[in-house]
Protein backbone atom coordinates (compact mmCIF):
# COMPACT_ATOMS: atom_id res chain seq x y z
CA UNK A 1 0.00 0.00 0.00
CA UNK A 2 1.15 3.61 -0.92
CA UNK A 3 1.40 5.88 2.05
CA UNK A 4 -0.15 8.45 -0.36
CA UNK A 5 -3.38 5.88 -0.79
CA UNK A 6 -6.35 8.03 -0.27
CA UNK A 7 -9.05 6.96 1.77
CA UNK A 8 -11.29 9.71 1.59
CA UNK A 9 -12.14 12.22 -0.57
CA UNK A 10 -15.56 14.78 0.04
CA UNK A 11 -16.96 17.70 -1.56
CA UNK A 12 -19.37 19.36 0.79
CA UNK A 13 -21.09 22.96 0.54
CA UNK A 14 -21.62 24.57 3.68
CA UNK A 15 -24.05 27.05 5.13
CA UNK A 16 -21.69 28.54 7.41
CA UNK A 17 -18.45 31.27 5.76
CA UNK A 18 -15.14 30.46 5.48
CA UNK A 19 -13.85 31.64 8.87
CA UNK A 20 -16.23 29.54 10.30
CA UNK A 21 -15.81 26.55 9.00
CA UNK A 22 -12.01 27.02 9.45
CA UNK A 23 -12.03 27.90 12.83
CA UNK A 24 -14.45 24.82 13.49
CA UNK A 25 -10.83 22.52 12.43
CA UNK A 26 -8.67 24.53 15.27
CA UNK A 27 -10.14 25.96 17.82
CA UNK A 28 -10.52 23.42 20.36
CA UNK A 29 -14.12 24.50 21.85
CA UNK A 30 -15.26 23.68 18.31
CA UNK A 31 -13.81 20.64 17.76
CA UNK A 32 -15.08 19.15 20.52
CA UNK A 33 -18.20 19.25 19.63
CA UNK A 34 -17.65 17.54 15.89
CA UNK A 35 -14.52 16.06 15.36
CA UNK A 36 -14.15 12.37 16.50
CA UNK A 37 -17.10 13.28 18.70
CA UNK A 38 -19.95 10.48 19.17
CA UNK A 39 -23.18 10.75 21.30
CA UNK A 40 -21.41 8.49 23.66
CA UNK A 41 -17.77 9.94 24.33
CA UNK A 42 -16.41 13.32 25.71
CA UNK A 43 -13.61 15.29 23.99
CA UNK A 44 -10.49 17.79 25.04
CA UNK A 45 -8.94 19.00 22.60
CA UNK A 46 -5.53 21.41 22.58
CA UNK A 47 -4.33 23.37 19.72
CA UNK A 48 -1.38 25.57 18.05
CA UNK A 49 -3.06 26.26 14.88
CA UNK A 50 0.51 27.55 12.62
CA UNK A 51 2.41 25.75 10.08
CA UNK A 52 5.08 23.22 12.70
CA UNK A 53 2.19 23.61 15.54
CA UNK A 54 0.72 20.79 16.91
CA UNK A 55 -2.82 19.54 18.25
CA UNK A 56 -4.18 16.80 20.18
CA UNK A 57 -7.56 15.64 21.07
CA UNK A 58 -7.76 13.51 24.26
CA UNK A 59 -11.57 10.85 23.50
CA UNK A 60 -12.39 9.23 26.41
CA UNK A 61 -15.48 6.66 25.82
CA UNK A 62 -16.63 4.92 28.55
CA UNK A 63 -13.08 3.28 30.33
CA UNK A 64 -11.09 3.70 26.59
CA UNK A 65 -8.86 6.63 26.37
CA UNK A 66 -7.83 7.46 22.58
CA UNK A 67 -5.19 9.79 21.46
CA UNK A 68 -5.30 11.78 18.29
CA UNK A 69 -2.19 14.00 17.51
CA UNK A 70 -1.34 15.61 14.84
CA UNK A 71 1.40 18.65 13.57
CA UNK A 72 0.24 21.31 10.85
CA UNK A 73 1.96 21.75 7.94
CA UNK A 74 -0.20 24.03 6.15
CA UNK A 75 -2.37 26.89 8.07
CA UNK A 76 -3.79 29.74 6.35
CA UNK A 77 -6.69 31.08 7.80
CA UNK A 78 -9.45 31.14 6.13
CA UNK A 79 -8.65 28.92 2.88
CA UNK A 80 -6.34 25.93 3.54
CA UNK A 81 -5.45 23.18 5.92
CA UNK A 82 -3.24 20.91 5.97
CA UNK A 83 -1.88 18.01 8.72
CA UNK A 84 -1.17 14.63 9.52
CA UNK A 85 -2.67 12.66 11.99
CA UNK A 86 -1.62 9.48 14.43
CA UNK A 87 -4.71 7.29 16.19
CA UNK A 88 -2.62 4.46 17.56
CA UNK A 89 -5.86 3.16 19.02
CA UNK A 90 -7.06 2.82 15.33
CA UNK A 91 -4.84 2.29 12.86
CA UNK A 92 -0.81 2.35 12.85
CA UNK A 93 0.79 5.10 10.74
CA UNK A 94 0.48 8.99 9.56
CA UNK A 95 -3.07 10.03 8.15
CA UNK A 96 -2.55 13.12 6.16
CA UNK A 97 -5.50 15.41 6.11
CA UNK A 98 -5.74 17.99 3.59
CA UNK A 99 -8.71 20.96 3.56
CA UNK A 100 -10.09 23.55 1.33
CA UNK A 101 -12.31 26.03 1.48
CA UNK A 102 -13.90 28.62 -0.81
CA UNK A 103 -16.66 31.01 -0.59
CA UNK A 104 -19.28 29.90 -2.18
CA UNK A 105 -22.29 32.22 -2.54
CA UNK A 106 -23.30 33.31 1.65
CA UNK A 107 -21.80 29.52 2.67
CA UNK A 108 -18.72 27.77 1.41
CA UNK A 109 -17.03 24.77 -0.26
CA UNK A 110 -15.01 22.21 1.39
CA UNK A 111 -12.96 19.83 -0.15
CA UNK A 112 -11.53 16.82 1.77
CA UNK A 113 -9.58 14.29 1.40
CA UNK A 114 -7.51 11.65 3.81
CA UNK A 115 -4.53 10.02 2.58
CA UNK A 116 -1.90 7.52 3.63
CA UNK A 117 -2.76 5.60 7.02
CA UNK A 118 -6.27 5.06 7.98
CA UNK A 119 -8.68 3.10 9.45
CA UNK A 120 -11.01 0.38 7.89
CA UNK A 121 -13.98 2.31 6.49
CA UNK A 122 -12.59 5.93 6.59
CA UNK A 123 -14.75 7.55 3.69
CA UNK A 124 -18.16 6.89 5.86
CA UNK A 125 -16.50 7.70 9.19
CA UNK A 126 -14.60 10.98 7.98
CA UNK A 127 -18.29 12.02 5.93
CA UNK A 128 -20.30 11.30 9.57
CA UNK A 129 -18.26 13.65 10.58
CA UNK A 130 -18.10 16.42 7.99
CA UNK A 131 -22.04 16.31 8.43
CA UNK A 132 -21.51 17.01 12.28
CA UNK A 133 -18.93 19.90 10.81
CA UNK A 134 -21.57 21.19 9.15
CA UNK A 135 -23.87 21.46 11.49
CA UNK A 136 -20.93 23.25 14.27
CA UNK A 137 -20.07 25.68 11.77
CA UNK A 138 -23.67 26.68 10.94
CA UNK A 139 -24.62 27.58 14.64
CA UNK A 140 -21.66 29.27 15.12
Amino acid sequence: MSTAEVKARIALDLDADPQAVFAAWVDPSMMERWLFKSPTNTLKAQTDPRAGGAFSIVEHEGSHIITHDGRYAICEAPTRLSFSLAVPQHFAGLAQIDVTIRPRGAGSHLDFQASGAGPPGAQQLWKKMLANLAQVAKAD
